[in-house]
């Protein structure tokens, strides 16, 4: 088994650190941020991942996982040195790789003979090629850099990484790629061999392609709104096509989250850096910045025109199982409503602390019913499991104005609609009645039994 040092402990570090320990090699992972490394020398996870914390656990009483604050304790034992920073997106939109130069630096520093640098951040084509560079520059020309790209989604990252759609190895040299290509040897997955530039461009190419096909539902969702169809239906019927499939089909408030809005922005950014402007995309991101916009003004349709008016808003992690808010649509939408002078509650299962730091002056309530108290209206902006079974007679009667957003297209309209609700949705019409777009009126209730 190999002997590995992972640079970086966030999302992409730790589940690569962790998983490659799983496999049966003995992994240190370097995290130079002191609070990070506190954290995990307490046994802490700095973040929230389902099932991380028990593999690293796990691991840690094995001896295959351990952690360092500096390069010097795992590098110069290490046979691989994995890449896993992060790449903000800079002023340009373009990725910023200044952390990934200068781990791979520091990395040079310590390195012994025939190390394979490897790259896990999501970089832009030629990264890997001026890394290689710095290697030669260097006078070290038995190093050899390879990238490896992560295909982890928030919320499943463990599982994505045990057992992935694939492993891409994109090098230049064949011996460097199959040393790479043999730390996934547990995996049954297709292996695919490529240059570096195209295993770097393909990362982006397929977060691009998903978030295309999120504005192109929200697209065709404001279709339906204008034609009376729904978009529920026409996302079914699409699905069942076997060239297209059924997946990321939900109309809704769009994509957020670290990953998708800046490798779309990074992937137009490094086109342009070429003289090619890619319409498409940039059409992607119109959409989805539309999709809050059309949020934010159906929602002061409904409760602008009420003195101290309340919106309720259940979810603020971009997705469920993440305590993530980067990008997250909830927090613009919620940011907009401020700004309209809008008062606005809030409620996520473990993201409020995160939400807490870039919005300090919401309401954040400790249960969704709370949020829903004296509340002029409900956005469901994150699809958690537990919002699906509330009980909504209960919220009826908390509410002072019984309207909901479902933000996600996943509740029951019917059931809703039944209890007396006000329902709006993207997309939506129930018996032919439009019902995204509704006159602000009271809300007469049925009898108990309709529940």
């Amino acid at each position: 088994m190999a002997k590995i040092g992972v640079i970086g402990a966030g999302y992409v570090g730790l589940v690569t650190g962790a998983c490659l320990a799983e496999f049966g090699h003995n992994v240190t992972c370097v995290e130079i941020d002191t609070a990070r490394f506190s954290l995990l020398e307490q046994g802490e996870l700095p973040i929230y991942e389902p099932e991380l914390d028990e593999l690293v656990a796990r691991h840690r009483l094995t001896g295959r996982l351990s952690f360092a604050s500096e390069f010097a304790p795992a590098i110069p034992a290490s046979e691989f040195a994995f890449i896993a920073v992060q790449t903000p997106q800079g002023p340009d939109g373009g990725a910023d790789t200044s952390f990934v130069f200068a781990a791979a630096q520091e990395i040079l520093e310590h390195a012994r003979p025939e190390l394979i640098i490897v790259t896990k951040s999501t970089v832009p084509p030629g990264t890997g090629d001026r890394i290689a560079e710095i290697v030669a520059d260097a006078g070290r020309p038995d190093i050899e850099v390879v990238v490896n790209p992560e295909f982890l989604r928030e919320g499943t990252a463990v599982t994505d990484f045990l057992k992935p759609d694939r492993v891409v190895v994109g090098a230049s040299s064949a011996t460097a790629g199959a040393r790479v290509a043999g730390l996934y040897a547990p995996l049954d997955a297709p292996l695919v061999r490529c240059d570096r530039r195209s295993a770097e461009l393909a990362k982006y190419a397929a977060n691009a392609l998903l978030a295309t096909r999120i504005s192109y539902m929200n697209e065709i969702a404001a279709v339906c709104d204008a034609v009376h169809a729904d978009v529920s239906q026409v996302a079914r019927i699409i699905g069942l096509d076997h060239r297209i499939g059924s997946n990321y089909l939900s109309a809704g408030l769009g994509f957020g989250g670290a990953c998708l809005p800046k490798d779309v922005n990074a992937i137009i950014a490094i086109a342009a850096q070429h003289g090619y402007h890619p319409t498409i995309l940039s059409a992607v991101l119109d959409v989805n910045a539309r999709q809050r916009r059309r949020a934010v003004d159906h929602l002061l349709e409904i409760v602008g025109t009420t003195t101290d008016a309340t919106v309720g808003v259940l979810g603020l992690a971009f997705k469920p199982d993440t305590d993530d808010v980067r990008g997250a649509p909830a927090i613009d939408v919620i940011r907009q409503l401020c700004e309209r002078g809008i008062r606005v509650r809030a409620h996520d299962p473990i993201a409020i602390a995160n939400a807490r730091q870039v919005l300090p002056d919401v309401e954040y309530c400790s249960d969704p019913y709370s949020v829903a108290k004296a509340s002029d209206a409900l956005l469901l902006a994150t699809e958690w499991s537990s919002y699906l079974n509330l009980d909504w007679k209960e919220i009826r009667a908390l509410m002072r104005r019984q309207v909901v957003f479902d933000g996600r297209n996943v509740l029951n309209r019917e059931m809703l609609v039944g209890l007396g609700y006000t329902y709006l949705s993207f997309g939506c019409h129930a018996n032919g009645v439009k019902c995204d777009r509704v006159a602000a009126s009271p809300v007469r209730y049925p009898d108990e039994e309709v529940a």
